[in-house]
C-alpha cells in the first residue's frame, strides 16, 4: 500500500514538473502620442486565457474583438468578449466625454474604459496596446505568457480634429495591401485622416469607368528607376521615347477603393482623395490630350520637372471631363472632403494657348493667376453641388480664393494664416515641419532619400496654431498633417524609414496639447517604440540618436566637433576606423587632427549603444594650403570638405569647364590626385565627363600625368557625389593643373536641356 502511495506521489510530481511554467511579461507606460493626463499606479493587471471583456452592445463588441484577436496570434488564445457588465475588462459609455476622448483605468483586478463614441473606445485600446509588453507586437506564438499591464489612470483627448498622413502613390505605386498597412500604423498613432494623393504627372491611380484611358494610359510609365539609395535618381530622367512600352505603375479598381475605405472605417480613419488639377496633370493629359494645352505631350511623365502638364481652362470639354470624373470620385468616397491640389500650376502654357487666352478675354481676367482662380471656382461648384467641401494647397489663394474652400498650407504658414483671417478652414502642413520625405540627419550620413532637411526635433517643435491669429481665427485651424511624397520612395522599406519616427512627432503634435509636449520625454518614449518596431521588423531611422561629425579647417588643422539631436547621450569615438565601444574615448568637446583620420562615433544611453555608427574620413594631403593661380580657388586645398548638399559653400563652381592650377612653391613628388564632384542634376550640376591632371616645373610647359574618364557616369541623372582617382608614376612638379570637361549640352529630356552644365568640386587631394 505504501509503495502505491509513493508511486502516485511520484507521478504527480513528474507531471507538475513537466507542466510548462507560465511567464509574466509586463509593459511600460510609454505611450505615443502622449496622453493628456497619465498617472501611474501600483501593481499590474494580468491578461490570461481566462480574462473576459464585457461591452454594452454589438458596436462596442466589434471594436473590442478587432483588438483582442491579436492575442490569438501571440498566445494561441484570446479573451472572450461578451455583452454584459461583470468582465475583467469593461467598456462603458460616458456621454460627458468629447467625441474622440476616453478614460482608461488599469487596476490590478480590473480595466475600465469609458468613451462617448466608437472612436474613443478605439483610441483607448490603442493606448492599452502600448501598455502591453513589446513582444506583443510580434508574431511569435508564446502560449505560456501572461500579459502584464502596469496600473495607470489615463484621461485623454485630442488637441485637433484633423490628424493626417498623406501618401503619394503617383510617383511610386503601393498596392492595396500596403495601403492597409499605412492605415494600421496611422491607427496606432491615433491619426484619423488618410490623404490619398491619387493623380499627378507620373501616374493616375484610380479606376474611372467613364474615362477608361485614365488607367489604360495614365497609370503606366516608362521607368528609369534604380534601387541604389546613393544616387537618388528622379529629377532629370529622360522622357519616354516613341515605341517604348510603358510598364511601370498600377492602379486601384473601384472595388479596391471600397475595400480600403471599409478597412479605414474600422479604424476610424476618413479617406480624402486628391486629384491634382489644373497643374501636376501630365498623366491625365497623356490619357486625354484634348483637355490639355498647346504642346501637350502623349506620355506619362517619368519624373522630375514637367512643363506641359496642365488642364486647359479655356475649353468647355475640360469642365465636362472634370464633372464626370469628379462625380465618380465623390460617389466612391463617402466623406466630406475632396482635395483638388491646385499647386505649382505651370501657367506658361496658358500664356501660349489660344483657348486659354480667349477665356481670359471673355471673362475679363487680368492675368493667368485669375484664370487659375476661375478654374478652381468652377471646380468647387462641381464639388459643392454634391454636398462636399473642396480642399486645395495654398496656391488656390492666387487670383482669389474659392468661396467655400478649405486651404492646406504647405509653403510655410502664411497661406494658412491668410486663409484663417479670411474665415476659411485650414489644415497646417508646412514643409519645414511636416514633409517627412526630406532628409532627417547629417547629409553624408543618411540614405540619399528626399531632398532638403527636416530633423525629428524640428518636426516635434511645431506649434500648429500661429501666434498671429486671434482666438476665433485659431479655431479655424482644423489640425496638422504629415506628407509623404514618394519621388525617392520606391519601396516599402524606404517609406517606413522616412515615416518613422517623424510620424510620431507629427502625431503627438496633432493629439497632445502644445504645452504638454516635451522633447526629452518624447525621445525617452521613442526608445520603447523602436523596440516595438524591431519586433515587427520595420525599417526606421535612428538619425536623432546618431552622432553628427562636423569639421572646420584652418592652417592645416581640422577641428572636429560632434553632437546628437537627442539630449543626454554620451558619444564615444575612435580615430583608427574601429568600432566605438564603451571603452573608447568619451567625446568631451572639440578636438583637432593634423593627419588623415577616419572618425567613427557612436552614442550611448546609460552604457547602451543607441542610434547608428557615424563614420567620416578626413584626408590631410600634400596640397593643403597651396597657392591657387586664380583668386577664389584656395578653397580647393583648405581641407573643408563639402557635404552632399548643393547649398554647401565649400563646393567650388566652374561654369565653363574645370580648370584649376595649384602651385607648390618648390619641387614636390606626387603620384596621384583625388577629386570629389557633386552631381545635383535638377540644378544643372553634373560631374565632369573626364578629369585630366597635368604637371609642370615652371607653370608654363605642362605634361599630361593621368586621366579618368567617367563620361557614362557623368551623364546619369541624380543627386550624389562622384569620386575621381587619377594615379600616375611618381614625378616631381612645382605646378599641378586639374582640367575637367563639363557635360555640354545637358541631355534632352532634362528641364534645362541644351544648357552647359556646372561643375562643382570640393577639394583636390594630392598624394
Amino acid at each position: 500500500m505504501r509503495s502505491n502511495v509513493l508511486i502516485y506521489l511520484f507521478v504527480i510530481v513528474f507531471f507538475i514538473s513537466c507542466k510548462p511554467s507560465t511567464q509574466i511579461q509586463t509593459g511600460t507606460a510609454d505611450i505615443i502620442p502622449n496622453p493628456d493626463q497619465l498617472v501611474k499606479g501600483e501593481g499590474t493587471f494580468e491578461i490570461n486565457k481566462h480574462t473576459t471583456v464585457t461591452v454594452e452592445d454589438e458596436a462596442q463588441a466589434t471594436i473590442a474583438k478587432q483588438f483582442f484577436k491579436k492575442f490569438k496570434t501571440v498566445s494561441g488564445w484570446e479573451p472572450e468578449v461578451v455583452v454584459g457588465d461583470k468582465g475583467d475588462i469593461k467598456l462603458i459609455t460616458d456621454g460627458t466625454l468629447q467625441e474622440e476622448a476616453y478614460t482608461l483605468e488599469v487596476m490590478p483586478k480590473t480595466i475600465t474604459i469609458k468613451a462617448s463614441s466608437g472612436a474613443g473606445f478605439f483610441y483607448a485600446l490603442q493606448s492599452l496596446k502600448q501598455l502591453l509588453p513589446v513582444s506583443f507586437y510580434g508574431n511569435t506564438l508564446q502560449p505560456n505568457v501572461v500579459w502584464g499591464i502596469p496600473s495607470v489612470r489615463i484621461k485623454d483627448q485630442p488637441a485637433f480634429g484633423w490628424r493626417g498622413y498623406m501618401l503619394d502613390v503617383s510617383r511610386h505605386f503601393f498596392d492595396k495591401e500596403k495601403v492597409k498597412e499605412v492605415l494600421d500604423f496611422m491607427a496606432e498613432s491615433k491619426l484619423n485622416r488618410f490623404h490619398w494623393h491619387l493623380a499627378d504627372d507620373q501616374g493616375w491611380r484610380l479606376e474611372i469607368k467613364s474615362y477608361p484611358k485614365l488607367t489604360e494610359v495614365g497609370a503606366w510609365r516608362v521607368d528609369y528607376n534604380t534601387t541604389d539609395e546613393n544616387i537618388s535618381f528622379w529629377f532629370g530622367r529622360p522622357k519616354q521615347k516613341p515605341g517604348e512600352k510603358a510598364t511601370y505603375g498600377g492602379f486601384y479598381t473601384q472595388e479596391d477603393v471600397k475595400e480600403i475605405i471599409a478597412y479605414a472605417k474600422e479604424r476610424f480613419i476618413e479617406v480624402i482623395p486628391e486629384i491634382d488639377m489644373p497643374g501636376h496633370a501630365q498623366a491625365t493629359i497623356a490619357a486625354y490630350p484634348e483637355i490639355g494645352c498647346v504642346n501637350a505631350e502623349p506620355f506619362v511623365a517619368t519624373g522630375g520637372v514637367v512643363k506641359n502638364n496642365t488642364y486647359n481652362p479655356g475649353k468647355e470639354e475640360t469642365f465636362v471631363f472634370a464633372q464626370k470624373m469628379l462625380d465618380e470620385v465623390m460617389n466612391l468616397f463617402p466623406y466630406k472632403y475632396v482635395h483638388i491640389g491646385g499647386d505649382e500650376c505651370n501657367k506658361e502654357q496658358w500664356r501660349k494657348d489660344p483657348d486659354a487666352q480667349r477665356r481670359m478675354r471673355e471673362e475679363g481676367l487680368k492675368d493667368e493667376h485669375e484664370l487659375q482662380s476661375y478654374f478652381i471656382k468652377r471646380i468647387e461648384k462641381i464639388i459643392n453641388a454634391k454636398g462636399k467641401v473642396m480642399i486645395g494647397w495654398d496656391e488656390i489663394l492666387e487670383g482669389g480664393l474659392a468661396p467655400n474652400a478649405t486651404v492646406m498650407s504647405w509653403r510655410g504658414e502664411s497661406g494658412g494664416i491668410q486663409s484663417a483671417k479670411m474665415g476659411h478652414e485650414v489644415i497646417m502642413t508646412p514643409n519645414k515641419y511636416c514633409y517627412i520625405d526630406l532628409k532627417q540627419g547629417q547629409d553624408d550620413l543618411e540614405p540619399n532619400l528626399g531632398y532638403s532637411q527636416l530633423l525629428l526635433s524640428k518636426a516635434y517643435s511645431y506649434k500648429v496654431v500661429p501666434d498671429e491669429l486671434t482666438e476665433e481665427e485659431g479655431k479655424l485651424i482644423k489640425g496638422v498633417q504629415a506628407n509623404m511624397w514618394t519621388e525617392s520612395i520606391s519601396d516599402w522599406g524606404k517609406l517606413t524609414y522616412m515615416t518613422f519616427p517623424r510620424l510620431y512627432a507629427v502625431a503627438e503634435t496633432g493629439w497632445t496639447a502644445y504645452e504638454n509636449k516635451n522633447w526629452d520625454d518624447f525621445t525617452r518614449r521613442l526608445t520603447t517604440q523602436f523596440k516595438r518596431l524591431d519586433v515587427q521588423k520595420v525599417r526606421y531611422a535612428v538619425s536623432a540618436f546618431s552622432p553628427w561629425i562636423e569639421h572646420t579647417a584652418k592652417d592645416k588643422e581640422i577641428a572636429i566637433s560632434m553632437k546628437t539631436e537627442v539630449n543626454g547621450l554620451d558619444i564615444r569615438y575612435t580615430l583608427d576606423g574601429s568600432e566605438p565601444t564603451l571603452a573608447s574615448k568619451l567625446y568631451e568637446g572639440p578636438f583637432s587632427i593634423h593627419e588623415t583620420r577616419t572618425i567613427n562615433a557612436r552614442a550611448f544611453l546609460k552604457d547602451t549603444p543607441v542610434g547608428s555608427r557615424s563614420e567620416l574620413s578626413f584626408p590631410v594631403h600634400k596640397a593643403v594650403g597651396l597657392h591657387a593661380t586664380v583668386t577664389g580657388l584656395e578653397k580647393l586645398t583648405d581641407l573643408n570638405y563639402a557635404r552632399l548638399s548643393n547649398s554647401d559653400t565649400n563646393w567650388v563652381s566652374f561654369t565653363n569647364g574645370l580648370d584649376a592650377t595649384l602651385e607648390f612653391g618648390k619641387p614636390t613628388q606626387v603620384k596621384g590626385v583625388k577629386v570629389n564632384a557633386l552631381r545635383w542634376t535638377i540644378s544643372g550640376v553634373y560631374g565632369p565627363e573626364t578629369i585630366e591632371v597635368y604637371g609642370s616645373e615652371d607653370g608654363k610647359a605642362f605634361i599630361k600625368l593621368g586621366v579618368q574618364d567617367q563620361m557614362t557616369e557623368s551623364h546619369t541623372q541624380g543627386r550624389n557625389k562622384l569620386h575621381y582617382t587619377i594615379d600616375f608614376n611618381p614625378v616631381e612638379v612645382r605646378f599641378l593643373k586639374i582640367k575637367g570637361k563639363e557635360v555640354n549640352p545637358i541631355p534632352e529630356g532634362h528641364h534645362a536641356a541644351g544648357r552647359r552644365a556646372t561643375i562643382k568640386i570640393d577639394e583636390v587631394q594630392v598624394y
